[in-house]
C-alpha cells in the first residue's frame, strides 16, 4: 500500500507524494523511549474538512489518552497559515515509543486515518534537544 523512501530523497520530494514508513527501527537507549515526529497530510478533495470536523471530537478525545499514557507528547494541526481564512491541513505529533512500528500502529488506529481525514503520513527518527 505505502512504499518506504530514505530520508534524504523525502527532502526531494513535494509534499504531496510523502510516504508514511519510517526507515529505522531502533531500540531504546538507558531504557529511555525513542521520539517520533509524524507529519500527516489531510487529503484534499472538497469534503475533506467536513471529515475532519465531523471525527475531530474523537480524535481529540484518542489524543488526550495518548497523551496521558506518555506515547503522545505533543501535537496540533498543520496550517495554510494563521490568518482568521487559514484552514487546516495536516497534523504533526511528536511520539515517545520503543519503534516506529509501535507509532505506525497508534496513527493506522486514529479517527484521521479510518475517517479518511489524512491522506498520507510520514514517521521519522526524532531526538528533543535537551536546553537544561
Amino acid at each position: 500500500m505505502f512504499k518506504a523512501i530514505s530520508s534524504s530523497r523525502l527532502a526531494t520530494l513535494p509534499a504531496r507524494i510523502h510516504q508514511h514508513r519510517a526507515l529505522s527501527v531502533s531500540a531504546t537507549v538507558n531504557g529511555a523511549k525513542n521520539q517520533f515526529i509524524v507529519i500527516a497530510r489531510d487529503f484534499t478533495d472538497p469534503e475533506a474538512l467536513t471529515r475532519r470536523l465531523d471525527v475531530r471530537p474523537k480524535h481529540l478525545v484518542e489524543a488526550k489518552e495518548l497523551k496521558k499514557s506518555g506515547k503522545l507528547q505533543i501535537g496540533g494541526a498543520l496550517l495554510t497559515d494563521h490568518s482568521a481564512s487559514g484552514k487546516m491541513i495536516g497534523s504533526i505529533m511528536i511520539f515517545s515509543a520503543d519503534n516506529a512500528e509501535e507509532v505506525r500502529q497508534l496513527v493506522e488506529k486514529d479517527y484521521y486515518v479510518t475517517g479518511k481525514v489524512w491522506e498520507h503520513y510520514q514517521i521519522l527518527p526524532f531526538r528533543s534537544a535537551d536546553f537544561s
